[in-house]
């Protein structure tokens, strides 16, 4: 089993350097961290370092030279270690690279097909994280800028699992507030007559009716009044009010849980900003007290424009709680119920500068804990305008997913299940942006077989499937001992290497969020693997030995597609 390389060369040039200090070659001065990398084109070697560069300011040597001396070291620490490179060469102006032996490849086949795969360097710090993410809103539809929420939210939960870590996946829903309040006054002013139980989509029902409500409150100065009053009434405690507000909240929780299911995620803590906002009453006191928010005009601020965030209210002069308050309590019970050492929030980029004040008010409080902002940018169809629950123009995500398994349906007609390969295409096509990115998304796009797409990928896992089972029908096996030095061809170089980032791509992601990155990934193995199907033959009955390790590798590529989708949520299917 082949050792995580990145590590170990490290390790090396380091021992290298310190041999070279002991011999009086090099002078003494502490070794810095020493950093290898994949070099960006691959004719340069699997590896490179710019170690030399870094060391000749502190040796007061050329890097070149330093280089030289590294490479000579190196090659002597490899015989003694009874280990080998295939080649070690300098580059100016003194870049090191390191080109892998036979043994390297086959090595990490055999890796990737031992149960335990992926391994992590033995020098990661596991963690207990809480993801927070989807926080749909009830009494508004889920639409398809929520998806983009949960993909990226869930991707994080699995790749940070995958990596070890201690995962509290952990959902926020918006149950109270102005929203709430407008709803349940259009509901009571415009369809109090009616019964509400024969409404056949209720969440869409909700959806129209808040946006009727908002829309009448702009043009009617007394309704406006009107809906002030209902406000008033509920946030009192009115018993009518509270009643119709968990009958319709119960719609809502009831859809949010149906798309779940068919999405495939689930959340193992619930909140709710109902209950945070007692919290937040309770602990207004005390933030008053310590001088981190003030009473202004009767409302209650943060007070944060030296520090360039600008004022947050947190009470209305009315007496009405924002978000803040809310969540200020919120980010304390997760590190002191949950016992966290990272709270992530997967939140739209519309938020960015609340969270900045939200962290910078807990700060302030004394509470110092890490906490991250993974934002995002918007989701619409192509050609449309932006969505808005107030205009009433959102894109309910049960219906995209409906129209994209009526196209995959029509597209792929003899696959046993088209619904999970339509769901992989919306995943797929949302995860493959950028965060920073806003989203465009095209149906017809996000389904060709022939593009940066989720069936594409999950092609290619098919038509491994279909080698192996062809494999398995010639009474060719792939478990024969591997030919020791054997020479691979660049086209399987080429796929091992892509095979050979899988655990360093997880670190990537674990550490900077970026999920867009596995999308990239296996969208680059695929086309590494049909570019070497089409010029390798895999099976070849005359050629059992060549078969036999080819299927080892074409097997190998197998379980790291279907790994990296399923992080991103997508089915690996045998069939299309």
């Amino acid at each position: 089993m082949i050792e995580n390389m990145r590590e170990v060369l490290e390790k090396k040039i380091k021992e290298a350097v310190e041999a070279l200090q002991q011999g009086g070659v090099l002078p003494d001065f502490t070794v810095p961290s020493i950093q290898v990398e994949r070099p960006k084109d691959e004719q340069f070697g699997e590896y490179t370092t710019n170690a030399a560069l870094v060391l000749a300011k502190l040796a007061k040597q050329s890097p070149m030279e330093i280089a030289e001396l590294l490479k000579g070291r190196l090659f002597d620490l490899a015989q003694s270690e009874n280990s080998s490179f295939q080649k070690i060469e300098v580059v100016a102006p003194g870049h090191i690279n390191f080109y892998l032996p036979s043994s390297y490849f086959q090595g990490v086949v055999s890796t990737v097909l031992q149960k335990q795969y992926p391994q992590f360097p033995v020098s990661l710090v596991n963690e207990k994280v809480m993801v927070e993410y989807s926080q749909p809103n009830t009494h508004k539809e889920f639409h398809i800028g929520h998806l983009r929420n949960v993909f990226i939210g869930s991707t994080l939960v699995n790749v940070l699992r995958k990596a070890g870590d201690e995962v509290i996946a952990a959902n926020y829903i918006g149950d109270t507030g102005t929203h709430i309040a407008k709803c349940l006054w259009g509901l009571v002013t415009f369809h109090g007559d009616e019964n509400l139980d024969l409404v056949e989509n209720k969440t869409e029902f909700l959806g129209k009716v808040y946006s009727e409500a908002t829309q009448k409150i702009a043009e009617n100065l007394e309704y406006e009044k009107a809906f002030r009053a209902v406000q008033k009434k509920f946030d009192s405690g009115d018993t009518a009010l509270l009643d119709l507000w968990k009958k319709t909240k119960s719609w809502s929780m009831d859809e949010f849980e149906k798309i779940y299911t068919e999405l495939g995620v689930s959340f193992d803590e619930y909140f709710f900003e109902s209950i945070e906002e007692e919290s937040g009453k309770q602990l207004l006191p005390e933030l008053l007290e310590k001088g981190v928010v003030e009473k202004s005009e009767g409302a209650v601020i943060a007070n944060l424009e030296q520090y360039g965030l600008g004022v947050l209210v947190l009470v209305r002069k009315d007496g009405g709680i924002l978000y803040g308050l809310k969540d200020i309590p919120l980010a304390k019970k997760k590190f002191e119920k949950f016992d966290l050492d990272r709270s992530i929030y997967v939140v739209d980029v519309r938020q960015s500068l609340y969270l900045r004040q939200l962290f910078k008010i807990l700060e302030l409080y004394g509470f110092h804990k890490k906490m991250v902002h993974c934002g995002y940018e918007f989701v619409a169809l192509k050609g449309g305008e932006s969505m808005s629950s107030r205009k009433g123009n959102v894109i309910p995500a049960q219906v995209l997913i409906d129209e994209t398994i009526a196209q995959v349906t029509a597209q792929f007609p003899e696959s046993p299940n088209p619904e999970k390969i339509a769901l992989g295409a919306i995943k797929f096509a949302m995860l493959k942006h950028g965060a920073g990115s806003k989203i465009e998304f095209d149906i017809d796009e996000s389904v060709r077989l022939d593009g940066a797409t989720g069936p594409y990928v999950q092609y290619a896992h098919a038509r491994i499937v279909n080698i192996l089972a062809k494999a398995k029908e010639k009474n060719i096996s792939f478990e024969n001992e591997p030919v020791e030095d054997r020479v691979f061809e660049e086209k399987e170089k080429d796929l091992i290497r892509e095979v050979s980032k899988f655990p360093e791509l997880l670190l990537e992601v674990r550490e900077g969020y970026e999920v867009h990155k596995l999308a990239h990934y296996v969208l680059h193995l695929a086309d590494r693997f049909h570019s070497f199907y089409n010029d390798c033959v895999v099976v070849d009955e005359k050629k059992t030995q060549l078969s036999s390790e080819r299927l080892k590798l074409v097997s190998a590529v197998q379980k790291v597609l279907a790994e990296t989708l399923a992080l991103m949520g997508i089915s690996a299917p045998e069939k299309m």
